[in-house]
């Protein structure tokens, strides 16, 4: 029998990682922005719950979505330009590095979680590896004085980064199959 927690974990997981992916369209509807933040954390926090909290992989992932959660707040807080491209960056790493320790203890698991698991870990390996090589060129284009590579930083500019945008759609694709699976009950935490 599925719990209550992965009913409702399954619901508020799909749900908040498209309003996430939807909303980035529409970046002047800040409190619905952060609606769909909060809803996404409560399915984050039933799934590592399912998955089961006391797994290393499991508690990493959620901690790591934490951090995801917290620089989300501060992009949309809009603190200042050069905080939200740093906080972009930050979004963008620890998402992608909670999808990916959930994908690795997906792995652990049998059949279709076993599969989706590796997919979610190579789309993720991909997207973490492309973020660290842009990372390093604009990095040796500022050491050779190319300015014009950090135009995030010095911009007016309110509109998400398109590797966020990117980067929460494959969340809420990835979000998709983890509540599936909650919902029709094939995760359980493992012995």
């Amino acid at each position: 029998m599925v719990s209550l927690n992965a009913r409702v974990g399954a619901i508020t997981l799909v749900v908040g990682s498209w309003a996430t992916a939807a909303l980035v369209l529409a970046p002047e509807l800040v409190p619905l922005r952060f609606a769909a933040l909060m809803v996404s954390t409560m399915g984050a926090s039933a799934f590592a719950d399912e998955m089961g909290i006391r797994k290393p992989l499991n508690r990493a992932g959620l901690i790591a979505f934490a951090f995801a959660a917290l620089a989300k707040t501060l992009m949309l807080l809009n603190v200042g330009n050069s905080e939200v491209a740093g906080s972009s960056l930050l979004y963008a790493f620890t998402l992608l590095l909670a999808l990916l320790l959930w994908s690795m203890a997906f792995l652990h698991r049998d059949g279709k979680l076993k599969a989706a698991g590796a997919v979610g870990a190579s789309v993720t390996i991909i997207s973490i590896s492309v973020l660290i090589a842009g990372h390093i060129f604009v990095g040796m284009g500022a050491l050779w004085g190319i300015g014009s590579l950090y135009g995030t930083i010095t911009s007016e500019t309110t509109d998400a980064p398109k590797i966020i945008m990117i980067i929460e759609v494959v969340y809420a694709v990835w979000s998709l199959f983890a509540g599936m699976a909650l919902w029709t009950g094939q995760i359980k935490v493992s012995p």
